[in-house]
């Protein structure tokens, strides 16, 4: 499954100074989060690649918020064992226990957002778990 989101924005070029072009995305791609931004510039022919897993540029996760809007996890059985929705919470975004709680109660209470590729890398996980989940827009 490829769920993935991307926005196109204008930069300063690092190299000239001139308006460059960035190109950035992330996805989950086979059950992983990947991103990457791709920044070019006509003026000096400046071009360059970033990429990564997981920890998503926190500027790329704003734009990618402002210009789509949220995603929002949803159980498809809002009783759903909490144990398994708070070890799951935990084990893929490193939450101490009161932060997995609260954002258990977020996600029962069909509140928690974020991008698009957040949401359903949730979502996949706790399918893995056993949780039926899905990612809608709000």
């Amino acid at each position: 499954m490829a769920v993935g989101e991307s926005v196109r924005y204008p930069s300063v070029c690092e190299t000239c100074g001139a308006v460059a072009e960035c190109d950035g995305g992330e996805g989950l791609v086979d059950g992983e989060v990947r991103w990457d931004i791709v920044r070019s510039c006509a003026a000096c022919g400046m071009y360059v690649i970033a990429c990564g897993r997981s920890d998503v540029p926190g500027d790329l996760r704003e734009r990618l918020l402002s210009e789509h809007g949220p995603a929002r996890l949803q159980l498809c059985d809002p009783s759903s064992s909490a144990v398994v929705l708070m070890r799951v919470i935990r084990a893929e975004l490193g939450l101490d226990l009161i932060q997995a709680k609260a954002m258990a109660h977020r996600v029962r209470a069909g509140t928690h957002t974020g991008t698009l590729t957040d949401m359903a890398f949730l979502a996949h996980r706790l399918r893995q778990a056993g949780v039926q989940a899905t990612t809608e827009r709000p």
